[in-house]
């Protein structure tokens, strides 16, 4: 199934995987927005329609929690679905942004290997 005119936000820092995250996105006809900041987060997403949010949750430059925190608190955005990515080993960060309100915290392997399924699946109409 391809899902068109679908936005994605994508907050992550590590090149490589936000590559792969990247030609996902345009197999499926997706479009996507890059955000490293709440400031981006602010300039980039507010006022727009964003379906899906993708966030690395173990990044080390970006501070995830303060840009899921300005996610949530925006009126446009409070419903958009989230999800993120943190390898397997880190189970109190998981913990810590299930209780936040991550919609879904997977392992960063299970992304990697089910991206476009699971890009799709949460990006299909409820």
């Amino acid at each position: 199934m391809r899902i068109s005119r679908k936005t994605i936000c994508v907050v992550a820092d590590d090149m490589f995987f936000f590559s792969k995250i990247e030609n996902t996105a345009k197999h499926l006809d997706i479009a996507m927005i890059k955000v490293k900041n709440h400031d981006e987060f602010r300039d980039k997403i507010e006022g727009k329609t964003v379906d899906l949010v993708i966030i690395d949750l173990a990044s080390r430059r970006i501070d995830t929690e303060d840009v899921f925190t300005k996610l949530k608190s925006s009126p446009e955005h409070q419903q958009t679905f989230c999800i993120g990515y943190l390898p397997h080993v880190e189970r109190e960060l998981a913990s810590k942004f299930r209780e936040k309100g991550v919609d879904l915290v997977i392992p960063r392997s299970k992304f990697s290997r089910e991206m476009s399924k699971i890009i799709e699946e949460h990006l299909e109409p409820k």
